[in-house]
């Protein structure tokens, strides 16, 4: 190797490293935003897939697979002009829900990153009240996704949601049997804080989860329907993702259904999660272009 030859390589191998460091990431884990960005006018495409039968209900089942589904596609853009802006566009099938929104990067730190989004939901379905609250709503979420790098492995995620409109809006929350009984609707919207954790095991193989609690004013109410003595559960899911070149497929399993921020976040979409021995399974695939 010459002596011209060393400063050569350690260019090429800086530019590859700044390269990487400028590359585009689709801004989802399993559920929950990240503070990653989209850049220029890069586009990156979601699919997500979720099984409702539990896992635990019989290996004739092929556990849960051969159960009812729900799926979705979403779409995020890069807009060049504005660093760190991203537009998004999501539809998925339960409710049919469709969601459209901005999300900007604030903070690109060593240790911290942060974002800003908004978003409006609309469950484009005929509005009326089932037994687990309303269908046919609309409404604004608000996040922002905050993630604290521990290591450049070890990455904790906190994303302070606010929720306008959730199923049970407008409605009189119902009590486990023997509760003294709610006499006044259930005002306003929800502010919740999800929790997000991944560690990358090697390079492309790396464990992910996610927690979504309870919001408080449902600590006490129960299901619309249910009268075992049940109340809203917390949520979580927790799998594996890999990383391939432009690809990322994430393989979980979870106890909330629902993908999009009114869905996992307000804790009472469809009744709220399940039971948590009522898990069942889910994947998304991410492609960057």
């Amino acid at each position: 190797m010459t002596r011209k030859t060393v400063p050569l390589l350690a260019c090429v191998l800086l530019a590859g490293g700044a390269l990487r460091a400028e590359s585009s990431e689709y801004p989802l884990v399993i559920n929950l935003p990240t503070a990653e960005r989209m850049q220029y006018w890069d586009i990156g495409l979601a699919f997500t897939h979720r099984f409702i039968q539990p896992v635990k209900d019989h290996g004739k089942d092929v556990y849960g697979l051969d159960g009812f589904t729900y799926a979705g596609l979403g779409f995020t853009f890069g807009i060049k002009p504005v660093p760190g802006l991203n537009a998004f566009i999501y539809r998925t099938s339960d409710n049919k829900t469709f969601t459209f929104g901005l999300q900007e990067q604030v903070l690109n730190g060593e240790r911290v990153r942060m974002a800003v989004r908004a978003e409006r939901y609309d469950e484009v379905v005929k509005a009326t009240v089932t037994p687990l609250g309303k269908v046919g709503v609309s409404g604004l979420a608000l996040q922002v996704p905050t993630e604290i790098f521990l290591t450049d492995d070890i990455i904790f995620s906190l994303v302070p949601s606010y929720i306008t409109k959730t199923t049970t809006t407008d409605t009189i929350l119902a009590v486990p049997p023997g509760a003294t009984p709610n006499t006044t609707p259930n005002k306003g919207g929800v502010f919740n804080v999800g929790l997000g954790f991944r560690a990358n095991i090697t390079e492309k193989f790396s464990f992910v989860s996610e927690y979504y609690p309870r919001p408080s004013k449902f600590s006490k109410a129960a299901p619309g329907g249910i009268t075992d003595g049940t109340t809203y559960q917390n949520g979580f899911a927790a799998g594996f993702s890999y990383k391939t070149f432009k690809h990322r497929f994430s393989v979980f399993g979870t106890n909330a259904s629902g993908t999009t921020a009114n869905q996992v976040m307000s804790g009472d979409y469809g009744g709220g999660p399940r039971p948590s021995s009522q898990w069942s399974l889910g994947f998304n695939v991410a492609r960057v272009f």
